[in-house]
């Protein structure tokens, strides 16, 4: 149940989909059960694979958005992206019936060729890597139509700064309980808490780490739409720009199968 009171951090809660199927449903029930609104993107190339599951969802009311994984859409030419992101979100809609609204490209990365693309194709929000913090912003680029949101970004000890995400953290060597000290000290005002369906989504000590931070009801939940009301609207080229990606090969300090896996009935 979500709690509309000022104090509380307000967040945007994101799940990543790129290849567990059985940590999506899972992630989706618990959202559900909760009242969680979220925003769940599907890479590009799990959509006819997962259409089922794609319409329950976009039934259920989660927003879905289309993810393009190959490689980081920076710099890339204008014709290449707007191609990527018009098969991506014409393959989505065919199966949801509604318009994709959210895209992002592998690391979160996006330039002004992903901004035209998106308005040229109806995309309202852009995932960017962040840029302040853990303290999530929202970016309104003057002369688009379209709202870029930098996620919650921390660092690790050794491998620089990334995403509020198991994942991101995993990859840099933090482990379940080290991301659970990050989540209870959180501080800033508003957040954007990402999951990877393959890595919370199945391992027990990092779905575990979620519930606990769920349970202390610090968080006020947003939809991705109350969450980007208030932009900060400047012209993009002052919009600042996070590219720093120190964790290409993962360095886990515990690897994934040596993570125990959550307990599932059907197991």
């Amino acid at each position: 149940m979500n709690v509309n009171n000022s104090s509380l951090i307000e967040g945007l809660f994101l799940i990543i989909e790129r290849s567990s199927e059985k940590g999506l449903r899972h992630w989706a029930e618990e959202l559900y059960r909760r009242s969680i609104p979220a925003v769940i993107q599907i890479d590009g190339e799990a959509i006819e694979k997962e259409s089922e599951i794609i319409k329950s969802l976009s039934t259920k009311g989660f927003e879905i958005g289309g993810g393009y994984n190959e490689k980081p859409l920076w710099e890339e030419s204008y014709i290449f992206q707007f191609e990527q992101i018009r098969k991506i979100k014409e393959r989505f809609e065919s199966i949801t019936r509604k318009p994709m609204r959210v895209f992002h490209s592998k690391y979160f990365a996006y330039d002004e060729n992903t901004l035209r693309a998106s308005e040229k194709l109806g995309i309202e929000y852009i995932l960017a890597r962040g840029t302040y913090g853990a303290k999530a912003v929202v970016y309104k680029p003057e002369g688009f139509n379209v709202k870029i949101l930098s996620v919650s970004n921390v660092p690790s000890e050794e491998m620089g700064t990334g995403s509020l995400c198991d994942e991101s953290l995993w990859c840099r060597g933090v482990t379940p309980e080290g991301f659970k000290d990050i989540l209870l000290n959180l501080k800033e005002s508003k957040i954007i808490l990402v999951a990877q369906t393959h890595l919370s989504g199945v391992k027990l000590h990092w779905w575990n780490v979620y519930q606990e931070f769920f349970n202390t009801m610090r968080i006020n939940w947003k939809s991705i739409d109350e969450f980007t009301k208030n932009p900060i609207i400047m012209p993009n080229k002052n919009i600042p720009l996070n590219r720093e990606v120190k964790y290409m090969t993962p360095q886990p300090r515990i690897p994934l199968d040596k993570e125990p896996d959550y307990p599932f009935e059907d197991s």
